[in-house]
C-alpha cells in the first residue's frame, strides 16, 4: 500500500531536497533522498529502493528535472506500482505548480489507495475461494477413498474411482490399493483402455482417466 508520495528536486547547494510531499507528515529521511538522487543520476529511469526500514519506487522526469517518489509498505513489490507512478508522472508533466499540484498529488494518492485496497479485497476473496475448493477436494478424495476400500465394488469401478482422485497411477499402485491378482488387474486395465475410459502414458509408465 502506498504510504505517501514526494517530489525530489536538485539543489546545487544541498543536493537532493524534498520539494513537495503528501501526506504532510510523510517521513523521507535525508540519507534516502540523497541516495535516490544519486541513483537516478539525472537519467529517466525507474528505481526500487529497499533498505531495512525503507521501501520505495521512484521515477526521474528528465524534462521537469524532478524525481517522483512513492513510499511503500515494507512487503510491497515496487514493480506492482509502476502504473501508479506513471499516473503521478502524467500530473507532474502538466504545468501546474504549488497548491494545485499538491491537490493533484493528493487525489492520485487517494486513488492509488482505492485501487490497491480493491485489489487486496479481490485477492482475499480468491484466496478464500481457493481454500474452500481445496477443502472440497480433500472431502471428495476421502469419500472416494472410502468407496474404493469397500469390498462390494468390482475392480473396474475401483480403478475408475482411484483415477478420479489421482491424476496418474502405475500398475504397482493399483496392486497396493486393490485386493486382486496382478493378471486380473492388468486384464481390467486393458479393457478400460480399449473402451477409451482410461489412457496410458509411456513417459510416466502410468494410467490416467480419459476426459
Amino acid at each position: 500500500m502506498v504510504k505517501g508520495v514526494a517530489l525530489i528536486q536538485w539543489d546545487v547547494v544541498e543536493g537532493g531536497i524534498v520539494k513537495m510531499k503528501y501526506p504532510d507528515g510523510l517521513n523521507v529521511p535525508e540519507n534516502i533522498v540523497q541516495q535516490i538522487q544519486i541513483s537516478h543520476n539525472f537519467t529517466e529511469s525507474y528505481i526500487i529502493t529497499e533498505e531495512k526500514h525503507w521501501n520505495s519506487i521512484s521515477f526521474y522526469n528528465e524534462e521537469k528535472q524532478l524525481i517522483i517518489l512513492l513510499v511503500l509498505g515494507k512487503y510491497d513489490d515496487g514493480t506492482d506500482y509502476i502504473p501508479v507512478l506513471e499516473e503521478f508522472n502524467k500530473e507532474v508533466e502538466t504545468d501546474t505548480e504549488g497548491e494545485q499540484l499538491k491537490a493533484q498529488l493528493e487525489r492520485l494518492y487517494n486513488f492509488s489507495l482505492n485501487v490497491f485496497r480493491t485489489r487486496d479485497e479481490v485477492i482475499s476473496k480468491l484466496s478464500n475461494e481457493v481454500a474452500q475448493l481445496r477443502t472440497m477436494e480433500y472431502d471428495y478424495k476421502k469419500k472416494f477413498e472410502k468407496i474404493t476400500e469397500a469390498n462390494n465394488l468390482p475392480v473396474k469401478s475401483k480403478i475408475q474411482f482411484l483415477l478420479a482422485i489421482n491424476e496418474f497411477m502405475t500398475l504397482e499402485q493399483f496392486l497396493e490399493k486393490i485386493d486382486a491378482t496382478k493378471a486380473w488387474i492388468k486384464k481390467v486395465l486393458k479393457g478400460l483402455e480399449t473402451s477409451d475410459i482410461i489412457g496410458f502414458t509411456e513417459k510416466r509408465n502410468a494410467y490416467y482417466l480419459q476426459f
